[in-house]
């Protein structure tokens, strides 16, 4: 064996530490030295790779082109005869590439070693390599491998392809994010040089603009509200997220109108019930079952039932409609059949009262039918919604407001809040058996005749004329019947509007 002079081997592992700590800086991470034995980490970055590759999961068939992917971290150990004789102990540490392809690289690091050469930048050479030559694409499939090869550490098995996945997408949106952020852009619609930080560059389509000029763009829109027009990318009319409206607004007053003017437009928006932020459900590919129901806020990740609020219950009949169905089938049973309990009771009463405060304290909109509240002032009222004029006692309404045949006595319809609504409640805490909520409940519901619907439904308002949200048939509230063309009301049949 050839003699090795030990005073030597760590005068020349100081200087290639030398050489990778200046190339490294913050990237080098030296560790305790074990048995007189040089240890450190180097973080190898692929944050600006040549050409964008498509990153494809095999199971899902989701895919997406991505820039960036996060670093791997190389170990080293120096042995007392490197580089002599023996080359130095290294372990990669990636959680995004399988036992096989870690495999792969560790074979083709060692093929590389020549003793007497030193050899920890060549390996940094070779890893950057093998992700600069992915043939532009990168697939992540569902592999269950395990190994004892201390080579290599992965958790790719445990974290799962699916998650693995959404964390390099996430990953690539916040390094593109941070890449815009540092550079200086001109802004398309004002044409001035703005920082990154002062621009807002939108995740779905990639345009971008100044804060102060889309600010401008939003409040524009936000006081032409009847256009009815969603403040969407001003290039491409691409949707935007709620956090780049907020960056938009930057004030929570206007972002608050602008969700309030959504909910006034829409059916799809609901309030998640456990962050209180107002979301979009997106119509289910489904119309059947309790598909319809199902919504998933996209701040906290909560899934929840639209109709009861309550965690998602997939393949089962919401509890709520169940209770309405019990209610109905057995309207003399007591409490203790029906299981019910005062706070569920308390429940359907207040929604019961909502109800009765809609019909009594809002009309709808003699042009466009949307719920319109009036709290005081004169009975002349403004529709944001159509822009038309309509008179609040008698209906009458048209694009301008003016003298007209109104024949009912301002004294006779204002709008007032139950005066029974405390006393309801009061009563309902006593009311042992329920038999007050039952009755309040009867009377108001009725069931889809579809058989393989029978979606329970409860009326607002006068109209008798019930479209089934599961089903979508139109049926009668009187008579509980499937409703086809405008025959079924007449003076021979069922009237279109009563009052309970």
């Amino acid at each position: 064996m050839e003699y090795i002079d030990k005073e030597l081997i760590p005068a020349e592992h100081e200087e290639e530490i030398l050489v990778l700590r200046s190339i490294f800086n913050e990237d080098f991470v030296s560790n305790d030295n074990v048995d007189h034995q040089s240890t450190f980490n180097l973080i190898v970055r692929f944050d600006s790779l040549p050409e964008k590759i498509l990153l494809i999961h095999n199971k899902s068939n989701a895919s997406t082109e991505v820039s960036h992917l996060p670093p791997i971290t190389l170990h080293i150990t120096y042995k007392n005869t490197y580089p002599k004789i023996d080359p130095p102990l290294y372990c990669i540490e990636c959680d995004y590439l399988t036992c096989d392809q870690l495999s792969s690289l560790a074979n083709k690091m060692d093929k590389m070693w020549i003793s007497g050469d030193v050899i920890v930048y060549t390996w940094i050479e070779l890893l950057k390599d093998y992700f600069f030559n992915l043939n532009n694409q990168f697939i992540l499939f569902d592999i269950n491998s395990s190994t004892d090869d201390k080579r290599f550490r992965t958790n790719y098995d445990k974290i799962g392809s699916k998650q693995i996945y959404d964390q390099l997408v996430e990953y690539n949106r916040v390094q593109n994010q941070s890449e815009f952020e540092r550079t200086i852009h001109i802004c398309p619609i004002c044409l001035d040089e703005k920082s990154g930080r002062s621009c807002l560059k939108f995740e779905k389509c990639h345009h971008y603009a100044c804060l102060s000029c889309l600010n401008s763009y939003a409040i524009q829109l936000l006081s032409r509200i009847q256009e009815n027009k969603a403040i969407n990318c001003y290039e491409c009319d691409s949707p935007l997220f709620l956090t780049e409206l907020r960056r938009i607004f930057s004030d929570d007053k206007l972002l608050l109108k602008y969700q309030k003017h959504l909910l006034e437009q829409t059916t799809d928006m609901v309030w998640c019930p456990r962050c209180h932020h107002s979301i979009i459900c997106v119509p289910p590919e489904s119309t059947s079952g309790n598909h319809r129901s199902f919504a998933e806020c996209v701040h906290c990740q909560f899934i929840f039932c639209r109709r009861c609020q309550q965690s998602w219950h997939p393949q089962v009949q919401c509890p709520k409609d169940a209770m309405i169905q019990d209610i109905q089938q057995n309207p003399n049973a007591d409490k203790d059949k029906l299981k019910l309990n005062r706070i569920e009771l308390s429940k359907i009463l207040l929604e019961l009262d909502n109800i009765q405060i809609i019909e009594q304290c809002t009309k709808p909109c003699p042009s466009c039918q949307v719920r319109i509240e009036k709290n005081g002032g004169c009975q002349h009222m403004n529709c944001r919604h159509c822009q038309i004029h309509f008179c609040w006692l008698c209906g009458w309404y048209g694009r301008a407001y003016g003298p007209h045949p109104c024949n009912v006595k301002p004294e006779k319809q204002q709008a007032s809040l139950p005066s029974e609504m405390n006393e309801k409640l009061e009563q309902i805490f006593h009311d042992e058996n329920g038999k007050q909520i039952i009755h309040a409940v009867v009377k108001r519901i009725q069931m889809c005749p579809r058989e393989n619907c029978r979606q329970t439904h409860i009326k607002v308002g006068a109209n008798n004329l019930l479209k089934c949200e599961k089903c979508g048939n139109d049926f009668c509230f009187l008579c509980g019947e499937a409703v086809y063309g405008k025959f079924h009301f007449s003076e021979y049949g069922c009237k279109i509007t009563t009052q309970l």
